[in-house]
């Protein structure tokens, strides 16, 4: 990569990204290219027992920009959209940092950075679907066989703190704050023995009010914690498995609870909700440089929304766990091959979701059972096939890619939350797409 600046434990360089989607792909439903391109800078340091990574980086989005962009895709979404003052498009900013002091048997991390936890290529619990949030946390290596992980992190609500807001309004301006939103989590990965990885999540989503002691306790149970606080809380419940069967192959199954109520677990009407994820990967299939990752994710629709907006499990409007939220299923079959000095990758990805109304909140914990995709329209269906081949260049950290996606858009338009109120439409188009990294992938 090209540095702007180097010492033995401390290197700064330039980003930049340019993409373009003639067809906007997956970021919107309409026929419309987007561009979107980015500048910025990078650090990393590496001292004794502390490293410091760091990016910052200014976009320009031009094209079908709107509020729907990456309404229905996996891409990360964006923190906020400004239009530009002087200019056509619109902007806005990455800007992520994770310091970290690693001492066997236990690293600390601190900052604004993502997570993904979990075998699979899509997450079902904790994804970094939504923009990065600030946390901190620690890693803690028990034994040769036992890890805790636990992270507490500050989250955007948007909901309006209409108490404060008072103070942010006048006739010179107006802004608002929101009320906060907060999360801890914690993991535990086991591997009794060299081919199989079993692991067991724990979360709670927590508002208004600043950080709570009780869940920094970080091996406690947090769903004892939040009865003990008297049930105002939101704790979601995990698991998954991984199993190596040869060195090539791996399977691995995800679970994920919302909400529990144990006496209850084996009624039809028990409010506990789940949802699902099958997968395996599998590599040196054809030559020893290619990849298959064959995955379905399949999500209830009464997981994520909580009866109390502020305990939803969302960031930035956007659901902290699997990309599409609830009321979704999504079968993903990803092969990845390199053919002389390519990277070449094909996509196929069938992806659904429902509605999530205000009705379909009471039901749920009201016991009264919503069918699945129901209504007219009763959901939104997005079918992909993408083939792309990037290259890298000599300038260490510089590639390009160029690919093609074919898309067929059920339903384009759907709203998630108002189903009838917007007319919707099937879409079906192609788009070219070419974009250039150095020294950042944008996806």
């Amino acid at each position: 990569m090209g540095i702007l600046y180097s010492s033995e434990n401390f290197n700064v360089y330039p980003i930049f990204f340019s993409t373009y989607k003639s067809g906007g792909g997956d970021w919107h439903y309409e026929d419309k290219y987007i561009s979107i391109n980015g500048a910025g800078i990078g650090a990393r340091s590496v001292f004794n027992h502390w490293s410091i990574d760091a990016n910052y980086i200014q976009l320009g989005l031009m094209g079908n920009i709107t509020d729907e962009l990456m309404n229905f895709s996996p891409t990360q979404s964006f923190p906020y959209m400004d239009g530009s003052k002087d200019a056509s498009g619109y902007w806005t900013e990455i800007a992520t940092m994770k310091v970290s002091y690693h001492r066997n048997p236990i690293k600390y991390e601190f900052g604004k950075f993502d997570r993904h936890w979990g075998p699979g290529n899509r997450a079902g619990h904790i994804s970094n679907k939504p923009p990065s949030y600030p946390q901190f946390g620690f890693e803690w290596q028990i034994n040769d066989n036992i890890k805790l992980i636990y992270f507490h992190g500050l989250l955007k609500s948007n909901i309006p703190d209409t108490s404060r807001g008072v103070y942010y309004n006048n006739q010179v301006s107006n802004r608002s704050l929101n009320l906060s939103r907060s999360i801890a989590a914690h993991r535990i990965e086991w591997q009794p023995f060299k081919k199989l990885i079993l692991s067991a999540n724990e979360s709670v989503i927590y508002g208004t009010r600043g950080l709570d002691f009780h869940y920094l306790l970080a091996v406690i149970p947090f769903y004892q914690i939040e009865n003990y606080l008297g049930d105002t809380d939101n704790v979601q419940m995990g698991c998954d498995i991984t199993y190596q069967l040869n060195p090539d192959l791996q399977l691995y199954l995800g679970f994920y609870m919302d909400e529990l109520t144990p006496e209850w677990l084996f009624r039809n009407k028990n409010h506990n909700w789940f949802s699902w994820q099958f997968g395996l990967n599998w590599q040196n299939i054809l030559s020893e440089s290619d990849e298959i990752v064959c995955e379905y994710n399949w999500t209830d629709h009464r997981i994520y929304k909580h009866k109390f907006p502020i305990n939803d499990y969302y960031s930035h409007d956007q659901p902290l766990g699997y990309w599409a939220g609830p009321h979704a299923e999504e079968l993903l079959v990803h092969y990845q091959y390199r053919l002389h000095s390519y990277q070449l990758h094909l996509t196929f990805s069938n992806a659904k979701r429902g509605a999530l109304t205000e009705e379909m909140l009471y039901n749920k914990y009201h016991d009264i059972e919503d069918q699945r995709f129901s209504g007219d329209p009763g959901h939104e269906q997005i079918s992909i096939l993408r083939i792309d081949a990037q290259k890298d260049l000599k300038i260490k950290g510089l590639s390009y890619q160029i690919g093609v996606d074919w898309i067929q858009w059920k339903n384009a338009g759907f709203d998630v939350f108002n189903p009838s109120l917007h007319p919707v439409k099937n879409i079906n188009k192609i788009s070219a797409n070419a974009a250039v990294f150095y020294n950042f992938i944008f996806d």
